[in-house]
């Protein structure tokens, strides 16, 4: 597994060349950038030209982008009962696609779908699956994977359910993106990475608190490092882990060398708890 993190807790902060400068001197291999509606490192609005840009600075400091990763389809549901929305989602999936492709990244993170009470369960699931259907062969064509995230939105909660929309799906362009953080407040993650463990192609890494509810820094919550840490391995899971950390009001660049050293622990844990056990 390789050590990357999220470019969100830095926008504000610094310039593209600033965060992508600080990952690499902090021991970082890959980076995932965010694609926002119109602000941030990569917009709907930045031009193909700006994208390869960014990528040819991406490899000039010897980083990988495996990732891109986007919040707009919480707003742009591809459950969405108006057709529109779901249009627009999947038109924002397809822009990713083309984006992932011209950067050379390989996965595309989408969230599957939101539930309001509103909104039957069983057209949500329909709908969804169906979108991500018909994303799937533009997907396979550029040589990118969408990868499903486990989210906290009343959709797919349960590693089995999880694992059957995606087998339902049954394309090899359509895995999963596996977050610790949400699978905590959803359930456990180790029972999320053995049900669904061969289809996950990435894994957002943070932690939570159960007392206050709260997503925290790795390290910093509840969770069950060193069984996660061996679920994912035993699994042979050997893709990046992406930190998604909160924001620190002060010192970013201390931020950047806390996530990396953060992941370098973890990773750890497996080497400790495979001698632990001989």
């Amino acid at each position: 597994m390789k050590k990357g993190i999220h470019d969100v807790p830095f926008l504000d902060r610094w310039s593209i060349d600033q965060f992508l400068g600080k990952a690499a001197s902090s021991g970082f291999e890959g980076i995932e950038l965010n694609m926002h509606e119109g602000e941030g490192y990569i917009h709907l609005g930045t031009s193909l030209a700006e994208v390869r840009a960014i990528g040819e600075k991406v490899k000039g400091l010897g980083l990988e982008m495996p990732t891109l990763s986007t919040g707009l389809h919480n707003q742009y549901a591809l459950s969405s009962e108006n057709r529109g929305v779901r249009k627009r989602g999947e038109e924002v999936a397809l822009q990713m696609i083309e984006v992932a492709f011209e950067m050379g990244a390989s996965i595309i993170q989408v969230v599957p779908g939101t539930v309001s009470r509103d909104t039957p369960y069983e057209r949500a699931y329909e709908r969804a699956r169906d979108s991500l259907v018909n994303l799937a062969s533009e997907a396979s064509s550029a040589g990118v994977i969408i990868a499903v995230e486990n989210v906290c939105n009343k959709f797919l909660p349960s590693p089995m359910e999880f694992a059957r929309f995606l087998n339902e799906i049954n394309h090899p362009a359509v895995k999963a993106y596996f977050d610790t953080g949400n699978a905590m407040v959803t359930g456990h993650p180790e029972h999320f990475i053995n049900t669904v463990g061969d289809k996950i192609v990435a894994t957002h890494v943070k932690d939570y608190r159960y007392e206050s509810g709260d997503f925290v820094a790795p390290l910093s919550g509840d969770a069950e490092w060193p069984g996660i840490m061996n679920a994912l391995h035993e699994a042979e899971i050997d893709g990046y882990l992406i930190s998604t950390p909160p924001q620190y009001k002060y010192c970013p660049e201390r931020l950047m060398e806390i996530a990396s050293a953060d992941l370098t622990a973890l990773l750890n844990l497996i080497e400790t708890t495979k001698v632990g056990r001989n």
